[in-house]
């Protein structure tokens, strides 16, 4: 039987959800976690079919769930539920193999996305979990400051954000808008948050993250 996994800090949200899919029983295993540190001790001792995880929470929150998860567990598909639903968060998801669901909404509205995604799996037998734009994209709607370490086979750079804006961005010997507009270009990354540094990172990035976004791809097209 598949095992869905929903993770929100919301002890009403969780309770109401228990309650009405207790007539999904025979559809879905549910198991439930308050934070994203509680998710991942889940993920290491079970095995989960669909991952399904709200974005705005404490200790880890949803971006660092789903950072790690692309990292250890990239065929575990995911539902990612917020309240913050704008269009440039709906579109960045929805590019991706997964899925967004806003918030609020009835159980029935979240069961049927999740046996639709239980029921589609994965095509290829493995899902990406995250592109860098996706990433990038929910990064500066949550606001978050972090340092975030992109890397894939060839390729290792760091991005910088403060505040959901994004100041600086290394790649080898490439800083700034160069360095970012190459890391945006990479794909099936791994992405790490790594703990700031305590001394003050110079801003070294002035565009607007849509402008270096659009540039990269231009880019990718061009090559």
């Amino acid at each position: 039987m598949d095992t869905v996994l929903i993770v929100d800090d919301s002890v009403m949200l969780i309770n109401y959800l228990k309650d009405s899919f207790k007539e999904y029983k025979d559809e879905f295993e549910l198991i439930t976690a308050n934070d994203g540190q509680e998710a991942i001790e889940i993920l290491k001792s079970k095995s989960i079919s669909l991952l399904v995880t709200d974005l705005q929470m404490p200790n880890i929150d949803g971006l660092g769930l789903l950072s790690y998860k692309n990292e250890y567990y990239p065929s575990i598909p995911c539902i990612v539920m917020s309240a913050h639903g704008t269009p440039k968060i709906v579109e960045a998801i929805q590019q991706d193999i997964l899925q967004f669901i806003e918030k609020p909404f009835t159980a029935e509205e979240l069961v049927k996305v999740i046996i639709s995604a239980l029921k589609r799996g994965s095509p290829d037998g493995s899902l990406s979990g995250i592109s860098i734009v996706s990433f990038l994209q929910m990064v500066e709607i949550e606001q978050k400051t972090c340092l975030c370490e992109i890397e894939s086979s060839d390729t290792k750079g760091f991005f910088y954000f403060k505040g959901g804006a994004l100041h600086h961005a290394v790649c080898g010997d490439l800083k700034g808008e160069e360095a970012a507009m190459k890391l945006i270009q990479i794909e099936n990354p791994t992405i790490n948050f790594k703990k700031p540094p305590a001394r003050k990172i110079p801003r070294r990035i002035n565009a607007e993250l849509t402008a270096l976004i659009l540039e990269a791809m231009r880019l990718m097209d061009e090559s």
